[in-house]
């Protein structure tokens, strides 16, 4: 009897090394003066990146992809690149003021499946008191409408499948809640 996998959705978690020599401090003021400049992502089509900014590029936002990469690769055998396409909507921060949640969505471009990621990472470089979580909608079979909760913790990301809609819960926090979302293509 052989098991053929036709799909595989994940959730995955990991906490950057000190080793890394990279500084979740300074992503946090370089996404903050970003979104201090109103570098909200500008689109024609109503969708989910009106709450996501645009991060230039940055030495540790790139060691922190360098990361993501060996360790996926060590464990995984497969390798996530960086996306090549709009160079905006690869590299993307996720402010969240006291109060605000983020809606539903994921990171398919249904208008553009081609240059859509196949992984996405949410690396966290806020640290909070008061827990916020990441919730993932996701079916299983005939069970549908399946929910995984997951924390969201300073110097951890979490990496998943793009087409996985999720959101993220209030930040109940009085201070912002600074996210790094970065996305890939599997080689």
């Amino acid at each position: 009897m052989q098991k053929i996998i036709l799909s595989e959705q994940f959730v995955l978690t990991g906490t950057v090394n000190s080793v890394a020599h990279l500084n979740p401090k300074l992503i946090k003021n370089h996404c903050l003066s970003n979104f201090t400049l109103d570098n909200k992502i500008k689109s024609d089509q109503f969708w989910h990146l009106e709450d996501y900014n645009t991060i230039p590029y940055h030495q540790h936002i790139q060691w922190f992809q360098d990361y993501v990469r060996d360790h996926f690769r060590a464990e995984y055998g497969k390798t996530p690149t960086p996306c090549t396409g709009d160079q905006d909507l690869n590299i993307r921060s996720i402010i969240q003021q006291s109060g605000e949640s983020i809606n539903y969505h994921n990171h398919v471009n249904p208008w553009d499946l081609e240059n859509s990621p196949e992984m996405s990472c949410l690396y966290c470089v806020s640290e909070t008191p008061e827990p916020v979580h990441v919730i993932f909608k996701y079916d299983d079979g005939r069970n549908k409408h399946r929910l995984w909760k997951q924390e969201i913790k300073y110097n951890q990301f979490i990496l998943f499948n793009s087409e996985l809609d999720h959101y993220i819960t209030q930040n109940k926090n009085s201070g912002f809640l600074v996210n790094l979302s970065t996305h890939y293509q599997l080689l």
